[in-house]
């Protein structure tokens, strides 16, 4: 890894830390404005700027403007940013990829100038109409730097090496290394971490909220934007002291806000979810809202939504997306989001970033 940047951050400093915004402009605003992000906080961009939402073209501006300006800020690439790189270097799949995956910053930039792709484009003519027209933005992109180093932190985007020097990690790795949280590194610095989201490595009761692992000094804050049906943004902020840092988190989302009406007290047994890459399951017992289901791959038994389970042509079950198998407590007066409201006898909800399924006369959907 070559492009490290090193950072010295005083004492008694909040540093903001985000990752994977995915081209929501409107969210990225909207969290910066809900931490009060101010002239005295350092902002630290955990890469994945772009791709998959609709606004790549704005967060690069946005982003890029802001760093400009604001020698506090910092941006570090992710995976999803080095599609320029595809584009320089002339690859030839970049093609069939713009023409599959709509939501791409190279995409946005081709509309401003009244261009679309299609499978008979030539990447060499979409190169030379890109580069002419959004040098400054290439250029920024690709010097991005793959990590900030700090005295008590790294930042990457996804993850190092279990090496003895961890600048020696591949630079790809880097970027794209999987399950982070499940591995480990000798770093002897916390690290800080996105691309994975968070959800995945949630076991009981699923969470999108960032999670911080002491003894391996691993601190993973993807929370799924763009990615998870429940996703959320999150800004993890290190409030840095004369002592020991102190570690906060908050949210947003695109969903709606509503009122529990009632309490809600969970089964102990309804626990939790079907994740990503495990969708097979095998229905055991059938009730009037859940069914008990083993998952094949883990052996897991879990109740899963009826409505979620889809039976094939060949006969085998499978759950049609990542969904929450928890019931989670509420009680009268708290604010939730609803994230489906359209299934018998209870509602999923999410609950201070915690998802899970409540009946549906706790809220009030007016």
């Amino acid at each position: 890894m070559n492009k490290i940047k090193k950072l010295s951050i005083p004492k008694n400093t909040r540093m903001i830390v985000i990752s994977d915004i995915h081209g929501e402009i409107e969210l990225l605003k909207e969290l910066l404005e809900k931490v009060n992000f101010g002239e005295a906080d350092y902002l630290i961009i955990n890469g994945d700027l772009c791709e998959k939402g609709t606004s790549s073209r704005e967060v690069v501006n946005y982003l890029m403007n802001l760093e400009n300006i604001n020698e506090k800020v910092h941006v570090i690439e992710g995976n999803c940013d080095t599609l320029v790189e595809d584009l320089l270097e002339e690859n030839p799949k970049l093609i069939n990829y713009l023409c599959t995956k709509t939501n791409s910053l190279l995409n946005e930039w081709l509309e401003q100038l009244g261009y679309s792709v299609t499978e008979h484009s030539n990447i060499q003519h979409i190169k030379e109409i890109l580069t002419k027209h959004f040098s400054k933005e290439i250029e920024w992109l690709i010097k991005l730097p793959t990590s900030i180093e700090t005295d008590d932190y790294i930042f990457v985007h996804a993850g190092l090496e279990d090496k003895e020097d961890w600048k020696e990690t591949n630079r790809n790795s880097a970027i794209s290394i999987q399950s982070f949280l499940d591995k480990t590194h000798r770093a002897n610095k916390y690290v800080v971490v996105g691309h994975w989201p968070v959800s995945n490595y949630t076991l009981n009761i699923p969470s999108n909220n960032p999670i911080i692992d002491h003894s391996k000094k691993i601190i993973a804050i993807d929370g799924g934007n763009v990615i998870k049906p429940t996703g959320q943004l999150n800004a993890f902020i290190i409030q840095k002291t004369s002592g020991e840092d102190t570690f906060s988190y908050t949210y947003v989302d695109h969903f709606s806000s509503y009122k529990v009406l009632k309490d809600f007290s969970p089964d102990p047994l309804m626990i939790g979810s079907i994740r990503y890459p495990y969708y097979d399951i095998i229905p055991i017992e059938k009730n009037p809202y859940f069914t008990l289901c083993k998952q094949l791959e883990t052996n897991q038994l879990l109740h899963v939504k009826n409505e979620y389970i889809h039976q094939n042509e060949e006969g085998r079950f499978t759950v049609k997306t990542e969904v929450s198998c928890a019931q989670i407590s509420v009680v009268r007066g708290d604010v939730v989001s609803i994230l489906d409201d359209r299934c018998e006898g209870y509602n999923l909800i999410k609950k201070d970033g915690i998802v899970g399924w409540v009946l549906k006369d706790c809220i009030s959907q007016q």
